[in-house]
C-alpha cells in the first residue's frame, strides 16, 4: 500500500502542474500577437519587454484564481482594440511618433482607450460572480495596447492608459442612470 503522504504529494503537484497548464496556455494567443508587433520596424526592444511582462502577468493571473482568467480574458479584449488601431495608425501617418501630447494622435488614442475602458466597464459588470480586479483587467488591456503604440510614442501610450481609466470611470457613471431609466 502507498504511502498517504506520498500519494498527497503527488496529487497535489499534478492538481498545481494542471493548473500551471492552463495558464500557460494563453501563451498560444499572444506569442503570436507579439511576433507580428515584433515584425514592424521601429520599437522592437520596447515591443518585446512589454510583451514578456504580458505574458508574465497573464500566466500568473490565470494561475492565481478564477477572477484572474476572467480578468485576463478582459483585459484582452479590451486590449485588442487599441492595438489594433495604434497598428493601423502607425501605417496610415508614420508622423504620429514625433508628434507631441496636442496631436491628434494623442487625442485618437485617449479616445480608443476609452472605448476599451469602456469594454472592461461593461464585461467586468456582466460577469459580477467571476469579476476580478478592475485594476488587473484595465493593466492587461494597456499592456496589450502598447504593443500596438510604442511605434506611435508616449504620448500615445499615456493617452490609451488614461482613456482605458477615463472609459471605465465614464461607464460606470451612465450605467446606474440608465439601469434606473430601464426599470
Amino acid at each position: 500500500m502507498a504511502n498517504l503522504e506520498a500519494l498527497v504529494d503527488r496529487g497535489l503537484r499534478a492538481y498545481e502542474l494542471g493548473r500551471l497548464r492552463m495558464a500557460a496556455r494563453i501563451a498560444l494567443v499572444l506569442l503570436p500577437v507579439i511576433g507580428l508587433c515584433l515584425l514592424e520596424p521601429v520599437g522592437r526592444e520596447a515591443c518585446a519587454c512589454c510583451g514578456i511582462i504580458l505574458v508574465s502577468a497573464a500566466v500568473w493571473l490565470r494561475f492565481r484564481d478564477r477572477a484572474g482568467v476572467t480578468s485576463v480574458t478582459t483585459g484582452l479584449l479590451a486590449g485588442v482594440i487599441p492595438l489594433v488601431a495604434a497598428l493601423a495608425l502607425s501605417r496610415f501617418d508614420p508622423g504620429c511618433a514625433v508628434a507631441g501630447i496636442a496631436s491628434y494622435c494623442t487625442a485618437f488614442s485617449l479616445l480608443i482607450g476609452s472605448i476599451a475602458g469602456g469594454v472592461v466597464a461593461v464585461r467586468e459588470a456582466r460577469a459580477k460572480e467571476h469579476a476580478g480586479s478592475w485594476i488587473f483587467s484595465a493593466g492587461v488591456a494597456a499592456l496589450a495596447a502598447t504593443l500596438g503604440c510604442v511605434r506611435l510614442g508616449v504620448a500615445s501610450i499615456a493617452g490609451v492608459a488614461l482613456g482605458i481609466v477615463v472609459g471605465r470611470a465614464a461607464t460606470l457613471l451612465v450605467r446606474p442612470r440608465a439601469d434606473l431609466n430601464g426599470s
